[in-house]
Protein backbone atom coordinates (compact mmCIF):
# COMPACT_ATOMS: atom_id res chain seq x y z
CA UNK A 1 0.00 0.00 0.00
CA UNK A 2 1.37 3.53 -0.99
CA UNK A 3 0.03 6.38 1.10
CA UNK A 4 1.16 10.46 0.20
CA UNK A 5 0.99 12.74 2.60
CA UNK A 6 2.69 15.74 1.43
CA UNK A 7 6.00 16.18 2.74
CA UNK A 8 8.10 15.03 6.14
CA UNK A 9 7.99 18.22 7.15
CA UNK A 10 4.28 18.05 7.28
CA UNK A 11 3.97 14.93 8.47
CA UNK A 12 5.80 16.08 11.93
CA UNK A 13 3.62 19.03 12.56
CA UNK A 14 0.18 16.59 12.03
CA UNK A 15 1.17 14.31 14.74
CA UNK A 16 0.82 10.67 14.57
CA UNK A 17 -1.08 9.13 11.60
CA UNK A 18 -3.67 6.27 12.24
CA UNK A 19 -4.28 3.82 9.28
CA UNK A 20 -7.80 1.91 9.59
CA UNK A 21 -8.74 -0.94 7.60
CA UNK A 22 -12.96 -1.11 6.45
CA UNK A 23 -14.78 -3.39 5.41
CA UNK A 24 -15.84 -4.03 1.62
CA UNK A 25 -18.85 -2.25 -0.13
CA UNK A 26 -22.12 -4.45 -0.90
CA UNK A 27 -24.53 -3.47 -2.73
CA UNK A 28 -40.86 -20.54 25.68
CA UNK A 29 -38.47 -20.18 28.23
CA UNK A 30 -35.06 -21.09 27.37
CA UNK A 31 -33.87 -24.41 29.22
CA UNK A 32 -30.41 -23.67 30.94
CA UNK A 33 -28.72 -26.50 30.05
CA UNK A 34 -28.34 -27.31 26.68
CA UNK A 35 -27.11 -30.28 25.05
CA UNK A 36 -24.56 -29.09 23.14
CA UNK A 37 -20.47 -29.16 24.31
CA UNK A 38 -19.67 -25.39 24.87
CA UNK A 39 -15.96 -26.88 25.01
CA UNK A 40 -15.84 -27.18 21.34
CA UNK A 41 -15.11 -23.81 19.57
CA UNK A 42 -16.13 -24.14 16.10
CA UNK A 43 -14.32 -21.02 14.11
CA UNK A 44 -16.24 -21.68 10.80
CA UNK A 45 -16.48 -17.94 9.64
CA UNK A 46 -15.81 -16.75 5.61
CA UNK A 47 -12.91 -15.50 4.65
CA UNK A 48 -11.60 -12.14 4.94
CA UNK A 49 -12.06 -9.29 1.93
CA UNK A 50 -10.08 -6.73 1.17
CA UNK A 51 -11.34 -3.40 2.00
CA UNK A 52 -10.63 -0.06 1.45
CA UNK A 53 -8.12 1.82 4.07
CA UNK A 54 -8.62 5.35 5.94
CA UNK A 55 -6.12 7.55 6.83
CA UNK A 56 -6.72 9.65 10.09
CA UNK A 57 -4.57 12.04 11.49
CA UNK A 58 -4.61 15.24 13.57
CA UNK A 59 -4.53 18.12 10.94
CA UNK A 60 -4.17 21.64 11.47
CA UNK A 61 -7.31 24.16 11.48
CA UNK A 62 -8.23 24.69 7.58
CA UNK A 63 -5.72 21.90 6.54
CA UNK A 64 -7.43 19.66 3.53
CA UNK A 65 -5.50 17.11 2.61
CA UNK A 66 -6.14 14.63 0.43
CA UNK A 67 -4.95 10.56 0.47
CA UNK A 68 -4.46 8.62 -2.37
CA UNK A 69 -4.07 4.47 -1.77
CA UNK A 70 -3.42 1.73 -3.93
CA UNK A 71 -4.64 -1.48 -2.03
CA UNK A 72 -3.32 -5.02 -2.74
CA UNK A 73 -2.22 -3.51 -6.12
CA UNK A 74 -4.46 -4.88 -8.13
CA UNK A 75 -7.26 -2.44 -6.71
CA UNK A 76 -8.12 0.25 -8.53
CA UNK A 77 -6.38 4.21 -7.37
CA UNK A 78 -8.92 5.52 -5.06
CA UNK A 79 -8.88 8.98 -3.47
CA UNK A 80 -10.46 9.59 -0.06
CA UNK A 81 -10.64 12.95 2.44
CA UNK A 82 -8.79 12.39 5.75
CA UNK A 83 -10.41 12.84 9.02
CA UNK A 84 -9.28 15.96 10.36
CA UNK A 85 -9.36 16.00 14.38
CA UNK A 86 -8.08 19.41 15.64
CA UNK A 87 -4.77 18.94 18.08
CA UNK A 88 -4.78 18.47 21.43
CA UNK A 89 -8.12 16.83 20.70
CA UNK A 90 -9.00 13.77 23.30
CA UNK A 91 -9.93 10.27 21.76
CA UNK A 92 -11.49 7.99 24.09
CA UNK A 93 -10.00 4.46 23.76
CA UNK A 94 -11.76 1.04 22.70
CA UNK A 95 -12.29 0.76 26.39
CA UNK A 96 -13.71 3.59 27.06
CA UNK A 97 -15.76 3.45 24.31
CA UNK A 98 -16.90 -0.25 25.20
CA UNK A 99 -18.27 0.58 28.40
CA UNK A 100 -20.10 3.48 27.48
CA UNK A 101 -22.45 0.89 25.47
CA UNK A 102 -21.65 -1.81 28.01
CA UNK A 103 -21.92 0.30 30.82
CA UNK A 104 -22.30 0.03 34.74
CA UNK A 105 -25.79 -0.68 35.45
CA UNK A 106 -26.15 -3.64 32.89
CA UNK A 107 -22.98 -5.13 34.74
CA UNK A 108 -24.89 -4.30 38.35
CA UNK A 109 -28.07 -6.13 37.04
CA UNK A 110 -25.97 -8.82 35.56
CA UNK A 111 -24.60 -9.27 39.02
CA UNK A 112 -27.87 -9.10 40.92
CA UNK A 113 -29.61 -11.47 38.50
CA UNK A 114 -26.61 -14.32 38.22
CA UNK A 115 -26.07 -14.32 42.39
CA UNK A 116 -30.45 -14.33 42.43
CA UNK A 117 -30.66 -17.60 40.08
CA UNK A 118 -27.79 -19.23 41.63
CA UNK A 119 -29.65 -19.29 45.08
CA UNK A 120 -32.83 -19.71 43.58
CA UNK A 121 -32.39 -22.58 40.95
CA UNK A 122 -29.41 -24.47 42.46
CA UNK A 123 -29.36 -23.59 45.60
CA UNK A 124 -25.93 -22.40 46.21
CA UNK A 125 -26.38 -19.90 48.92
CA UNK A 126 -22.48 -19.00 49.16
CA UNK A 127 -22.37 -18.26 45.75
CA UNK A 128 -20.54 -14.71 45.59
CA UNK A 129 -20.20 -12.50 42.61
CA UNK A 130 -18.86 -8.50 42.23
CA UNK A 131 -18.60 -6.09 39.41
CA UNK A 132 -14.81 -6.59 39.25
CA UNK A 133 -15.62 -9.98 38.45
CA UNK A 134 -18.18 -10.14 36.21
CA UNK A 135 -15.80 -7.65 34.32
CA UNK A 136 -13.16 -10.34 34.11
CA UNK A 137 -15.24 -12.55 32.94
CA UNK A 138 -16.57 -10.66 29.78
CA UNK A 139 -12.99 -9.55 29.35
CA UNK A 140 -12.46 -13.33 28.55
CA UNK A 141 -14.95 -13.97 26.32
CA UNK A 142 -13.78 -11.06 24.58
CA UNK A 143 -10.00 -11.79 24.66
CA UNK A 144 -11.45 -15.93 22.75
CA UNK A 145 -12.77 -13.08 19.57
CA UNK A 146 -8.66 -12.22 18.38
CA UNK A 147 -6.93 -15.42 20.21
CA UNK A 148 -8.58 -18.47 19.37
CA UNK A 149 -8.18 -21.87 20.54
CA UNK A 150 -9.41 -25.54 19.98
CA UNK A 151 -11.01 -25.81 23.19
CA UNK A 152 -12.57 -23.55 26.02
CA UNK A 153 -10.46 -24.77 28.69
CA UNK A 154 -7.18 -24.72 26.99
CA UNK A 155 -7.28 -20.81 28.06
CA UNK A 156 -6.09 -22.32 31.44
CA UNK A 157 -3.22 -24.79 29.72
CA UNK A 158 0.25 -24.41 31.14
CA UNK A 159 1.80 -26.33 28.00
CA UNK A 160 4.54 -23.73 26.19
CA UNK A 161 2.88 -23.81 22.76
CA UNK A 162 -0.67 -22.63 25.03
CA UNK A 163 0.28 -21.13 27.44
CA UNK A 164 -2.22 -17.96 27.95
CA UNK A 165 -0.94 -16.31 30.90
CA UNK A 166 -3.19 -13.42 30.76
CA UNK A 167 -6.06 -15.33 31.24
CA UNK A 168 -4.88 -17.46 33.97
CA UNK A 169 -3.86 -14.80 36.14
CA UNK A 170 -7.14 -12.93 35.17
CA UNK A 171 -9.48 -15.77 36.63
CA UNK A 172 -9.26 -19.55 37.88
CA UNK A 173 -10.58 -21.98 35.74
CA UNK A 174 -13.03 -23.27 37.65
CA UNK A 175 -14.25 -19.61 38.77
CA UNK A 176 -14.95 -18.67 35.48
CA UNK A 177 -16.75 -22.19 34.30
CA UNK A 178 -18.82 -21.48 37.72
CA UNK A 179 -19.79 -17.62 36.63
CA UNK A 180 -20.35 -19.43 33.14
CA UNK A 181 -23.04 -21.75 35.07
CA UNK A 182 -24.70 -19.16 36.95
CA UNK A 183 -24.74 -16.57 33.89
CA UNK A 184 -28.22 -14.79 34.03
CA UNK A 185 -29.24 -11.12 33.20
CA UNK A 186 -33.29 -11.74 34.61
CA UNK A 187 -35.26 -13.08 37.34
CA UNK A 188 -36.61 -16.30 36.47
CA UNK A 189 -39.48 -15.78 39.49
CA UNK A 190 -41.07 -13.23 37.36
CA UNK A 191 -42.62 -15.87 34.92
CA UNK A 192 -44.08 -16.85 37.88
CA UNK A 193 -48.69 -16.57 37.36
CA UNK A 194 -47.93 -15.59 33.46
CA UNK A 195 -49.74 -18.24 30.90
CA UNK A 196 -47.30 -19.62 28.74
CA UNK A 197 -48.43 -18.35 25.88
CA UNK A 198 -48.71 -14.87 26.94
CA UNK A 199 -45.06 -14.83 27.84
CA UNK A 200 -41.75 -12.91 26.17
CA UNK A 201 -40.18 -15.57 23.94
CA UNK A 202 -36.89 -13.25 24.62
CA UNK A 203 -37.87 -13.03 28.37
CA UNK A 204 -34.33 -14.60 29.15
CA UNK A 205 -32.47 -11.63 27.27
CA UNK A 206 -34.89 -8.63 27.22
CA UNK A 207 -33.73 -6.17 29.97
CA UNK A 208 -30.29 -6.57 27.99
CA UNK A 209 -31.38 -5.90 24.58
CA UNK A 210 -33.42 -3.34 25.40
CA UNK A 211 -30.27 -1.43 28.18
CA UNK A 212 -28.28 -2.16 24.98
CA UNK A 213 -30.74 -0.58 22.76
CA UNK A 214 -30.87 2.40 24.73
CA UNK A 215 -27.30 2.31 25.43
CA UNK A 216 -26.65 2.75 21.52
CA UNK A 217 -29.03 6.21 20.98
CA UNK A 218 -27.43 7.67 23.54
CA UNK A 219 -25.92 9.91 21.18
CA UNK A 220 -28.90 10.15 18.95
CA UNK A 221 -29.07 9.16 15.40
CA UNK A 222 -26.11 10.96 14.19
CA UNK A 223 -26.16 9.66 10.59
CA UNK A 224 -27.84 11.22 7.54
CA UNK A 225 -28.28 7.78 5.33
CA UNK A 226 -28.77 4.86 7.14
CA UNK A 227 -29.80 1.01 6.10
CA UNK A 228 -32.03 -2.04 7.66
CA UNK A 229 -31.07 -5.54 6.84
CA UNK A 230 -31.30 -8.78 8.43
CA UNK A 231 -28.46 -10.48 10.72
CA UNK A 232 -27.66 -13.84 11.34
CA UNK A 233 -26.28 -14.06 15.42
CA UNK A 234 -24.67 -17.47 15.35
CA UNK A 235 -25.98 -20.17 17.93
CA UNK A 236 -26.14 -23.83 17.35
CA UNK A 237 -27.81 -24.66 20.79
CA UNK A 238 -31.61 -25.69 21.52
CA UNK A 239 -34.17 -22.50 21.38
CA UNK A 240 -37.30 -22.33 19.35
CA UNK A 241 -36.18 -19.01 17.51
CA UNK A 242 -33.31 -20.44 16.62
CA UNK A 243 -33.10 -19.93 12.21
CA UNK A 244 -31.57 -21.91 9.67
CA UNK A 245 -30.96 -19.42 6.52
CA UNK A 246 -29.55 -21.55 3.50
CA UNK A 247 -26.50 -19.47 1.81
CA UNK A 248 -25.65 -17.41 4.38
CA UNK A 249 -22.24 -17.13 6.17
CA UNK A 250 -24.30 -17.54 9.42
CA UNK A 251 -26.54 -20.39 8.50
CA UNK A 252 -27.77 -20.90 12.18
CA UNK A 253 -29.06 -19.11 14.63
CA UNK A 254 -31.34 -15.95 15.88
CA UNK A 255 -32.30 -13.48 13.05
CA UNK A 256 -32.40 -9.79 14.31
CA UNK A 257 -32.92 -6.72 12.33
CA UNK A 258 -30.38 -3.80 12.93
CA UNK A 259 -30.77 -0.73 11.82
CA UNK A 260 -27.40 0.87 11.10
CA UNK A 261 -24.79 3.80 10.01
CA UNK A 262 -24.49 3.45 6.52
CA UNK A 263 -20.99 4.66 6.75
CA UNK A 264 -19.55 3.07 9.75
CA UNK A 265 -22.28 0.49 10.44
CA UNK A 266 -22.95 1.74 13.76
CA UNK A 267 -26.14 0.31 15.15
CA UNK A 268 -28.72 2.62 16.50
CA UNK A 269 -31.04 -0.10 17.52
CA UNK A 270 -31.18 -3.92 17.05
CA UNK A 271 -34.39 -6.08 17.02
CA UNK A 272 -35.09 -9.87 17.32
CA UNK A 273 -37.32 -11.91 15.06
CA UNK A 274 -39.47 -13.64 17.44
CA UNK A 275 -41.42 -15.92 14.79
CA UNK A 276 -44.32 -15.43 12.35
CA UNK A 277 -47.06 -12.15 13.91
CA UNK A 278 -49.47 -10.15 12.02
CA UNK A 279 -47.36 -7.64 10.71
CA UNK A 280 -50.51 -4.79 10.61
CA UNK A 281 -50.65 -1.47 11.17
CA UNK A 282 -53.97 -0.05 10.13
CA UNK A 283 -53.08 3.64 11.16
CA UNK A 284 -50.39 3.11 8.79
CA UNK A 285 -52.71 1.49 6.26
CA UNK A 286 -49.53 -0.77 5.70
CA UNK A 287 -48.92 -4.81 6.73
CA UNK A 288 -46.53 -7.47 6.65
CA UNK A 289 -43.27 -8.27 8.37
CA UNK A 290 -40.73 -6.01 6.67
CA UNK A 291 -42.97 -3.26 6.88
CA UNK A 292 -43.54 -3.40 10.43
CA UNK A 293 -39.73 -3.78 10.82
CA UNK A 294 -39.24 -0.51 9.27
CA UNK A 295 -42.09 1.50 11.33
CA UNK A 296 -40.52 0.10 14.43
CA UNK A 297 -36.87 0.94 13.43
CA UNK A 298 -37.78 4.38 12.03
CA UNK A 299 -40.22 5.01 15.31
CA UNK A 300 -36.16 6.20 17.12
CA UNK A 301 -35.86 9.10 14.85
CA UNK A 302 -36.68 12.61 16.68
CA UNK A 303 -36.36 14.53 13.17
CA UNK A 304 -37.35 11.75 10.33
CA UNK A 305 -36.76 14.35 6.99
CA UNK A 306 -33.52 14.31 7.92
CA UNK A 307 -32.45 10.98 7.23
CA UNK A 308 -32.45 8.51 4.42
CA UNK A 309 -33.65 4.78 4.71
CA UNK A 310 -32.20 2.09 2.58
CA UNK A 311 -33.43 -1.69 2.85
CA UNK A 312 -33.93 -4.61 0.40
CA UNK A 313 -36.97 -6.09 -1.28
CA UNK A 314 -38.02 -7.99 1.91
CA UNK A 315 -38.93 -4.50 2.93
CA UNK A 316 -40.03 -2.71 0.14
CA UNK A 317 -43.57 -2.18 -0.71
CA UNK A 318 -45.96 0.90 -2.18
CA UNK A 319 -48.07 1.32 0.55
CA UNK A 320 -44.71 1.16 2.87
CA UNK A 321 -43.21 3.76 0.54
CA UNK A 322 -46.39 5.67 0.52
CA UNK A 323 -46.62 5.96 4.11
CA UNK A 324 -43.18 6.95 4.88
CA UNK A 325 -43.36 10.09 1.91
CA UNK A 326 -46.74 11.08 4.38
CA UNK A 327 -44.18 11.12 7.59
CA UNK A 328 -41.41 13.04 5.38
CA UNK A 329 -39.08 9.61 5.44
CA UNK A 330 -37.24 9.51 2.61
CA UNK A 331 -36.49 6.34 1.88
CA UNK A 332 -35.29 3.76 -1.05
CA UNK A 333 -35.45 0.09 -1.73
CA UNK A 334 -35.19 -3.02 -4.22
CA UNK A 335 -38.63 -4.15 -4.81
CA UNK A 336 -40.28 -7.24 -5.87
CA UNK A 337 -42.44 -6.41 -9.34
CA UNK A 338 -45.68 -7.50 -7.96
CA UNK A 339 -45.16 -4.79 -4.43
CA UNK A 340 -44.86 -2.07 -7.12
CA UNK A 341 -48.51 -1.71 -7.21
CA UNK A 342 -48.93 -2.58 -10.60
CA UNK A 343 -46.45 -0.26 -12.25
CA UNK A 344 -46.27 0.01 -15.88
CA UNK A 345 -42.72 -0.21 -16.01
CA UNK A 346 -41.20 -2.72 -18.82
CA UNK A 347 -41.33 -6.46 -17.82
CA UNK A 348 -38.25 -8.26 -17.29
CA UNK A 349 -38.25 -10.08 -20.50
CA UNK A 350 -38.74 -7.03 -22.27
CA UNK A 351 -35.86 -5.33 -20.42
CA UNK A 352 -33.21 -8.41 -21.19
CA UNK A 353 -32.91 -8.12 -24.64
CA UNK A 354 -31.89 -4.70 -24.22
CA UNK A 355 -28.62 -3.06 -24.09
CA UNK A 356 -27.07 -4.08 -20.70
CA UNK A 357 -27.22 -0.21 -18.73
CA UNK A 358 -30.52 0.54 -20.29
CA UNK A 359 -33.48 1.82 -17.64
CA UNK A 360 -37.12 2.42 -17.66
CA UNK A 361 -39.11 4.05 -15.10
CA UNK A 362 -41.94 5.82 -14.14
CA UNK A 363 -43.14 8.77 -11.35
CA UNK A 364 -46.53 8.39 -9.45
CA UNK A 365 -47.14 11.94 -9.73
CA UNK A 366 -49.96 11.62 -6.93
CA UNK A 367 -47.99 9.76 -4.23
CA UNK A 368 -44.58 11.41 -5.61
CA UNK A 369 -43.13 7.70 -5.92
CA UNK A 370 -40.43 6.54 -8.39
CA UNK A 371 -40.50 3.13 -9.68
CA UNK A 372 -36.78 2.07 -11.63
CA UNK A 373 -35.77 -1.02 -13.87
CA UNK A 374 -32.27 -1.34 -14.54
CA UNK A 375 -30.89 -3.95 -16.97
CA UNK A 376 -27.66 -5.63 -15.56
CA UNK A 377 -26.23 -8.81 -15.78
CA UNK A 378 -29.98 -9.21 -14.30
CA UNK A 379 -32.94 -6.81 -14.22
CA UNK A 380 -32.61 -4.50 -10.70
CA UNK A 381 -35.95 -2.64 -9.44
CA UNK A 382 -36.37 -0.25 -7.04
CA UNK A 383 -38.65 2.26 -5.44
CA UNK A 384 -37.97 5.51 -4.06
CA UNK A 385 -40.21 8.67 -2.70
CA UNK A 386 -37.77 11.00 -3.20
CA UNK A 387 -34.38 10.03 -5.49
CA UNK A 388 -34.05 10.98 -9.06
CA UNK A 389 -32.93 9.30 -12.28
CA UNK A 390 -30.34 11.49 -13.35
CA UNK A 391 -27.51 12.55 -13.38
CA UNK A 392 -26.62 8.64 -15.08
CA UNK A 393 -23.08 7.65 -14.24
CA UNK A 394 -20.94 5.13 -15.27
CA UNK A 395 -19.70 1.90 -13.97
CA UNK A 396 -17.12 -0.94 -15.01
CA UNK A 397 -18.73 -4.27 -15.86
CA UNK A 398 -16.94 -6.94 -17.63
CA UNK A 399 -18.20 -8.09 -21.11
CA UNK A 400 -17.58 -11.43 -22.55
CA UNK A 401 -18.71 -10.60 -25.94
CA UNK A 402 -16.15 -7.79 -25.84
CA UNK A 403 -13.86 -9.38 -23.61
CA UNK A 404 -12.76 -6.55 -21.93
CA UNK A 405 -13.92 -3.97 -18.90
CA UNK A 406 -16.81 -1.39 -20.77
CA UNK A 407 -18.63 1.43 -19.28
CA UNK A 408 -22.42 0.46 -18.31
CA UNK A 409 -24.58 4.14 -17.76
CA UNK A 410 -26.34 3.55 -14.09
CA UNK A 411 -29.25 5.60 -12.42
CA UNK A 412 -28.20 7.74 -9.58
CA UNK A 413 -30.81 6.46 -7.66
CA UNK A 414 -29.31 2.95 -7.84
CA UNK A 415 -25.65 4.31 -7.57
CA UNK A 416 -27.01 5.87 -3.93
CA UNK A 417 -28.93 2.51 -2.78
CA UNK A 418 -25.35 0.35 -3.97
CA UNK A 419 -23.07 3.20 -1.73
CA UNK A 420 -25.58 3.42 1.42
CA UNK A 421 -27.44 -0.20 1.66
CA UNK A 422 -24.43 -2.01 3.21
CA UNK A 423 -24.52 -0.01 6.83
CA UNK A 424 -25.45 -4.19 8.13
CA UNK A 425 -22.75 -5.31 6.40
CA UNK A 426 -19.86 -3.02 7.56
CA UNK A 427 -21.44 -3.95 11.26
CA UNK A 428 -21.40 -7.72 10.28
CA UNK A 429 -17.93 -7.44 9.11
CA UNK A 430 -16.39 -6.09 12.40
CA UNK A 431 -18.22 -8.03 14.37
CA UNK A 432 -16.84 -11.11 12.31
CA UNK A 433 -13.11 -9.92 13.14
CA UNK A 434 -13.30 -10.32 16.68
CA UNK A 435 -16.63 -12.57 17.57
CA UNK A 436 -16.89 -14.62 20.30
CA UNK A 437 -15.85 -17.76 20.12
CA UNK A 438 -16.89 -19.61 23.43
CA UNK A 439 -19.94 -20.88 23.02
CA UNK A 440 -22.88 -21.19 25.51
CA UNK A 441 -26.55 -19.73 26.37
CA UNK A 442 -28.10 -18.03 24.29
CA UNK A 443 -27.65 -14.82 27.01
CA UNK A 444 -23.61 -15.49 25.75
CA UNK A 445 -24.35 -16.13 22.11
CA UNK A 446 -26.43 -12.45 21.96
CA UNK A 447 -23.81 -10.40 23.91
Amino acid sequence: MDAFLGSDEDDDDNGPIDIVELPPERVDEVPDNEDIDDNIIDDDEPADVPGPVEIHCAAREDDHVTVAIRHHQQAPLQMIQAYHLPKGEWRESPLQCFEKLFDDTIITDIVRQTVTYATQKKNVHQFSLSSDCIRKFIDILLFTGYHSLPQEQLYWCEDEDMDVQSVRKCMSRNRYLEIKRYLHVTDNSDLEGIPENERDKLFKIRPLIDKLNKNFQQFGVFSESLSIDEQMVRYFGHHHLKQFMHGKPVRFGFKQWPICCSQTGYCYQMQVYEGKTTGSNDDAGVSGLGASVVLKMISILETPYAHKIYFDSFFTGFSLMRYLKVIDVRATGTARFNRMNKCPIAPDKEMKKKERGTCDYRFDSENEILGVIWNDSSCVKLLSNHGPIDPMSQVKRCSRENKREIQVPQPKLITEYNRHMGGVDKMDWNVQKYRIKVGGKSGISLC
